[in-house]
């Protein structure tokens, strides 16, 4: 599945569970359907129904407050945890180098350090790819969700990560006409 098709999936799962998390209900339980049976409706063809009129946009006082955005993230968080044994989100590495000032063996130590990191988190990305496989029958829509949450922003931690690496590498070249050795 796409990383787009995934989001918007995401996001129109998130959208459904929304009064069930207005609620309050418990975070252990599953709310709503699981994935699997939400996978086997999807399968099914949609029956045509008459055109529905306009809906109505919630009045802005019905939107959530961001400290209640905030909660709902935590929760999501705290259910991908609890969801996903086994595995580690991989540590980000210390700080970068100054490209400007480094010299050659910090520039290649960074470089270790980011090839590993990419790594671990790609590792992690298909542990969670492997553990929604598993579990689709088993877990609710908000535990896909928060899973899906993670492996994102596992991704955009890593190509952050790796994209100041490189206007670093960029610096150091700029300064020496070199590249770190090992490349």
């Amino acid at each position: 599945m796409s990383l787009l098709t995934r989001s918007l999936f995401a996001a129109s799962l998130t959208l459904a569970t929304l009064p069930a998390l207005a609620a309050n209900q418990d975070t252990n339980r599953p709310v709503g359907q699981t994935m699997g049976e939400i996978a086997r409706q999807a399968e099914q063809p949609a029956a045509r129904a008459p055109a529905a009129p306009a809906v109505q946009l919630p009045a802005a006082s019905n939107l959530p407050t961001m400290g209640e955005v905030v909660k709902q993230q935590d929760a999501q968080a705290k259910a991908a945890a609890a969801a996903a044994p086994g595995c580690t989100r991989p540590q980000m590495p210390g700080k970068l180098p100054d490209g400007k000032t480094a010299t050659e063996a910090e520039m290649r130590d960074a470089q270790v350090a980011v090839k590993t990191y990419v790594t671990q988190s790609e590792a992690f990305n298909a542990c969670l790819d492997k553990l929604v496989k598993v579990s689709l029958n088993k877990i609710s829509a908000r535990e896909y969700l928060a899973l899906i949450q993670q492996y994102d922003l596992t991704v955009t931690a890593m190509q952050i990560f790796a994209e100041r690496f490189n206007v670093q590498l960029r610096a150091f070249r700029a300064r020496t006409g070199a590249q770190p050795s090992g490349q």
